[in-house]
């Protein structure tokens, strides 16, 4: 069916959601298309339910609300609730703390509806702080997914390669086309506190081995609401170690994708490349260099472990997704 499901993915989001609840209620619509809202509840402990419904009938109620819980802990549950709920095909995920500019969900429809081959659409984003802006945050603020996908609205399928999370359009239909090939997300998402990402990334992957296309577009624009308790270098860190393991469970998707699947005499040819020169100093950057230096070592002692001990599951995976015959 024509028109827009929003849906939010909820763990804890009282003290996020009204500016977002806002911010949706002012999008400019005109009547041109339907659209609901749909709040999926991911085992809050808050009053994320009741407040959510409370802040939208004193917002005029501008669409319908749907609250559904998904108890299984994890954005990729989350999201599959939401996605089984929604009554239309275009869907914007939106994440608690995105406050979208007013024009976001009908150029989003509109592009959408224009180009069919889209797979993914997004669009970009500024930061904006509960109370101020740390002065090595711009730094660091592609981990935060506070960044412009494109240099130019258009196809990023072969740039980027993918679109995140935050903001990102999809159709339906492609999910279930997916799913009645038997494809099953690698990667679960963000469980409660944890910091596990990359499952906005392998669903692009995946659809891409549908065939379809990743888009940018520099209409689409909303504010990233950065909380105080993210704003630190060892959540940082802690993100870049989250990120290094979704990036090894999707080295298969881009293997498959480059027509390029690795042997295990691949990965310990990489593995051993440089040795014994660069693992000496990388030992050195750990012990006494800067932050940067020593966030690059542990990137590069995070791969070697990979491909020096965990080529069966790279092996396991690639064998799953040939299996789906796309």
């Amino acid at each position: 069916m024509k028109g827009v499901s929003i849906i939010i993915c909820c763990y804890n989001s009282a003290k996020r959601l009204p500016e977002t609840l806002a911010h949706l209620a002012n999008q400019q619509v005109n009547g041109s298309f339907n659209w609901e809202l749909i709040i999926v509840n991911n085992n809050s402990s808050d009053n994320t339910v009741s407040l959510a419904k409370a802040i939208w009938d004193n917002l005029g109620t501008p669409a319908p609300l749907i609250v559904v819980d998904e108890v299984q802990p994890g954005l990729a549950f989350a999201r599959v609730k939401g996605i089984n709920q929604a009554i239309y095909d275009v869907l914007l995920w939106c994440d608690d703390d995105n406050w979208l500019c007013d024009t976001y969900m009908k150029t989003a429809f509109d592009i959408m509806e224009q180009n069919t081959q889209i797979g993914a659409l997004g669009g970009w984003c500024e930061a904006t702080f509960e109370t101020e802006k740390p002065k090595w945050f711009d730094n660091y603020a592609k981990y935060f997914a506070v960044s412009k996908q494109g240099k130019q609205s258009g196809d990023i399928t072969y740039n980027k390669g993918c679109v995140y999370g935050a903001g990102m359009v999809l159709r339906k239909s492609h999910y279930f086309k997916l799913k009645s090939l038997g494809f099953q997300q690698l990667l679960k998402g963000r469980v409660g506190k944890s910091l596990s990402s990359g499952e906005d990334t392998e669903y692009c992957y995946a659809l891409r081995l549908l065939g379809k296309k990743m888009w940018f577009d520099e209409r689409l624009y909303f504010k990233h609401f950065m909380t105080d308790g993210r704003l630190s270098l060892d959540y940082v860190s802690r993100l870049r170690k989250a990120m290094a393991y979704s990036n090894f469970i999707l080295w298969p998707y881009l293997d498959i994708l480059n027509k390029k699947p690795k042997t295990k005499q691949d990965f310990l040819k990489a593995a051993l490349k440089g040795m014994p020169i660069i693992p000496i100093k990388k030992v050195g950057a750990l012990l006494v260099g800067t932050y940067e230096q020593k966030e690059i070592a542990k990137r590069y002692f995070r791969n070697l472990g990979y491909q020096l001990f965990n080529y069966a599951i790279y092996k396991r995976n690639i064998e799953f997704l040939k299996s789906l015959k796309f």
